[in-house]
């Protein structure tokens, strides 16, 4: 499977291996297109005498997120803006001394894509594309040949490469080593970790028991990335993430606030305490908890419980949350394949009962309620055959699926969220199909036309 770049393809204009060379010279001038951590323009080709040069600047990237090399575009030095096109060689005489150069050079030899685009059908000239995904095997090291073999480990930092330090070195390799052993369990404590984080807002302000209901979806990649936590960092991400709009079909952002938190990033809305609140970790893994709003229920004999949640703001949460996280780990820390993800489903609603009994519960249990709507009739509320106090789903998706945020994003959250809704009784969701659809009758307004419009913009099928 080829590498993806979420960022870089965006820019660039779609997939690498399919995109043209017309659309790489368009980046002339382009301002958006300036040398960031994951990208870098050389104006040639490295020669033999720069064969070190070439081993730093793919092992930086491999060390870091990823990114891509581009041969045959020229930049301004100052600016980092590309300025001119310049063909490079493109002949397979070429390709193996790259190759061959990394090979000979990086330890452990990292993976890497070459992608050539001729200027012209036959021609053997144009732009080369070295792709380096982010590696579960860093840190790589360089071999310094001049200086007796020793190893050296490079990094991207910004549009430049610096140098780790032995202490970071030995960070580097402990975290490899970890990883393979935590992978496991590292979905529960980051969904664990959201919910502490909610509950704590909570007690800071002297609340408790807001709501009827805390959702929270968490994901963690099955290969991790790496997102350094510094200054620069939350910078960059709190500019993004206070101007982006992550729930579907809004057009207002969400978060307001973003905090550090240990190996991650915080976002928070402007309630007190937060209704919304998104944990974006270092190693791509992350975590959202919703505080929900609720149906008020009939009670009788056979239905004491008077809250239901509801399903249209799950599926639209779990929708948006796995389409924001995703988006986190692959852009921003280049992990990448197969990804965890859950969603929890916890009671905020306090039992009544003056005596609650040692290792009982202090929290009612809730049903799940949905209007559905049908054209020219009276919608009805309709509620789950089973409460629950809390409950849990389950499933797997492509990193990429979700990023991309199409019909590969509501398939898996079609899975994820039937896995959750059994525990109420629900063989799946109503609102959408594990073909990857939307059923709009099965919404409601506001709702059914916010996710209408969403669909349509995204090239998913709403019927």
């Amino acid at each position: 499977m080829p590498a993806r770049f979420h960022r870089i393809e965006a820019l660039f204009g779609g997939l690498l291996d399919q995109i043209t060379y017309a659309q790489l010279a368009a980046l002339v001038g382009n301002a958006d297109a300036c040398e960031d951590e994951d990208l870098d323009y050389k104006a040639a080709h490295y020669e033999k005498e720069k064969k070190a040069e070439l081993a730093k600047d793919v092992a930086a990237l491999a060390n870091t997120i990823g990114g891509v090399l581009v041969l045959g575009l020229a930049d301004d030095r100052k600016s980092r803006i590309p300025t001119a096109v310049v063909p490079v060689e493109l002949t397979d005489t070429r390709l193996r001394q790259i190759r061959a150069t990394v090979a000979s050079n990086v330890r452990p030899a990292p993976r890497i894509e070459l992608i050539a685009k001729e200027d012209a059908p036959g021609s053997n000239q144009g732009i080369l594309i070295i792709a380096v995904p982010r590696s579960l095997d860093a840190p790589h090291a360089v071999i310094e040949h001049k200086q007796d073999h020793r190893l050296a480990y490079p990094r991207r930092d910004g549009d430049t490469t610096s140098w780790l330090t032995e202490t970071e070195v030995a960070t580097a390799y402990r975290r490899r080593f970890q990883q393979l052993t935590e992978r496991g369990d590292r979905i529960v404590h980051v969904d664990q970790d959201a919910e502490d984080t909610v509950d704590r807002l909570a007690e800071d302000i002297h609340v408790h028991g807001q709501g009827t209901a805390l959702l929270t979806l968490a994901l963690a990649p099955d290969i991790p990335g790496d997102m350094a936590i510094d200054n620069h960092a939350v910078r960059h991400v709190t500019e993004q993430e206070l101007r982006a709009v992550p729930l579907l079909g809004r057009t207002s952002e969400t978060f307001t606030q973003s905090r550090v938190g240990p190996r991650r990033i915080v976002l928070l809305d402007q309630e007190q305490p937060a209704n919304y609140v998104a944990e974006l970790h270092s190693d791509g893994s992350g975590a959202w908890a919703v505080t929900l709003s609720a149906w008020p229920l009939e009670t009788s004999a056979t239905n004491p419980w008077p809250q239901g949640a509801d399903t249209d703001e799950i599926v639209t949460l779990v929708m948006s949350a796995l389409r924001h996280l995703a988006r986190h780990a692959a852009t921003r820390t280049g992990a990448s394949g197969t990804a965890a993800i859950r969603a929890r489903l916890l009671s905020r609603t306090r039992s009544h009962s003056p005596v609650v009994l040692p290792g009982g519960s202090q929290w009612q249990a809730i049903h799940l309620a949905h209007e559905r709507h049908v054209p020219g009739q009276q919608t009805a509320l309709r509620v789950s055959t089973t409460a629950n106090r809390t409950a849990t789903g389950h499933a797997h998706a492509l990193l990429d699926d979700l990023a991309d945020g199409g019909t590969g994003l509501v398939q898996a959250a079609s899975l994820l969220v039937g896995d959750l809704f059994q525990h109420y009784g629900l063989a799946e969701a109503p609102q959408i199909t594990r073909d990857g659809t939307i059923n709009t009758s099965a919404w409601a307004e506001p709702e059914r036309s916010r996710i209408i419009a969403w669909a349509k913009q995204s090239g998913v099928t709403a019927s």
